[in-house]
């Protein structure tokens, strides 16, 4: 198809009737109804489609609406082909009394990929050694990073974005995680590194001089353009995408935040922590971060876990995983 026939014009239809074609920003309101799938091969039409379908206005109008339409993400790995498969589902409407949920599956890497933080915007990143790549798992692109010498040290990744300039970052940090008692010295090293840009190499940071090097990161999450992950007991680093600067919040009394039992959230849009003892008394409580600047906590809700579910958690070691639009807490026991 030549671009021009893509133009409003007018032709004649097998009657001899004049009739007008759909004009082609109609035409691409409705494209951007459809799944991804076919929004890719209609790329192949011709080169304005290409073009128009890669532009930002585009893309932005398909995120747009795919944010009304949520999906869970969760990997399996299969030992025999040596891959990790990434699949996606709908977030049930609770209006649907449909039990069945369907799960697609949308791309596969290699097992062992490590994947450590939320999605941000249906992108994630995942490392395997010294290289480092960022997913799109509705498009199946890959954008694979400069390789980082980490010389025996562990990598850690965290994709953010920032939406005041519209950019998306990966925070990576290599260290030696501090589980051997007899390290010292951890050379612990703070890179970035910004997607769509002309940027060849990762771009070294520094922390402030006055915070100790951290020896443990778990899980991330990006809200309000800051990369939130725990360090600590007790503390939350904090970086911020767009200035590139880390720093680090003081959690809530008596919160792990490396613990496994523990997850940060996104809550209305600002951190939360969600948290639940299952050798104590099996409660659950969430702490939401009302001023960043103070570092003030407030506890919205403490409830009892169903004492059926007592020696469910204690004995297949549950995991806090996240939350899902509707502001439900999932937990998903440990394989």
């Amino acid at each position: 198809m030549e671009d021009s026939q893509l133009s409003p014009s007018r032709n004649l239809d097998q009657a001899g009737n004049s009739s007008t074609n759909i004009p082609f920003d109609l035409t691409l309101e409705i494209v951007s109804r459809l799944p991804a799938k076919p929004i890719i091969r209609f790329q192949a039409v011709s080169k304005l489609w290409f073009s128009t379908i890669r532009s930002k206005n585009f893309t932005d109008s398909f995120l747009t609406r795919s944010k009304t339409r949520p999906r869970l993400f969760f990997t399996f790995k299969h030992f025999d082909s040596r891959k990790r498969f990434i699949f996606s589902a709908p977030e049930r409407d609770n209006n649907d009394k449909s039990s069945t949920v369907v799960a697609r599956h949308d791309m596969a890497i290699s097992d062992v990929a490590y994947i450590r933080s939320l999605p941000v915007n249906g992108l994630f990143c995942y490392t395997r050694g010294d290289s480092i790549a960022v997913c799109n798992p509705t498009t199946r692109q890959i954008v694979k990073l400069p390789d980082v010498e980490s010389n025996g040290r562990d990598v850690y990744t965290r994709l953010g974005y920032d939406p005041v300039q519209d950019q998306y970052k990966v925070l990576c940090v290599m260290m030696f995680d501090g589980h051997d008692a007899n390290q010292q010295d951890i050379q612990q090293e703070h890179f970035v590194f910004t997607l769509s840009s002309q940027q060849k190499e990762w771009r070294k940071i520094d922390i402030t001089k006055e915070e100790d090097p951290y020896r443990h990161m778990k899980g991330g999450i990006c809200i309000d353009g800051a990369i939130h992950y725990g360090v600590l007991y007790r503390k939350i680093a904090r970086f911020d995408v767009r200035t590139e600067k880390i720093e680090f919040i003081q959690g809530p009394e008596d919160f792990n935040a490396i613990s496994c039992y523990s997850t940060l959230i996104n809550y209305q849009g600002k951190l939360a922590c969600v948290a639940f003892d299952p050798y104590c008394n099996t409660e659950m409580g969430m702490y939401i971060l009302q001023d960043v600047e103070k570092q003030e906590w407030s506890s919205i809700i403490t409830c009892d876990v169903p004492s059926e579910w007592g020696d469910l958690f204690e004995k297949e070691r549950s995991l806090c995983t996240g939350k899902i639009h509707t502001g439900e807490v999932m937990i998903v026991l440990r394989g």
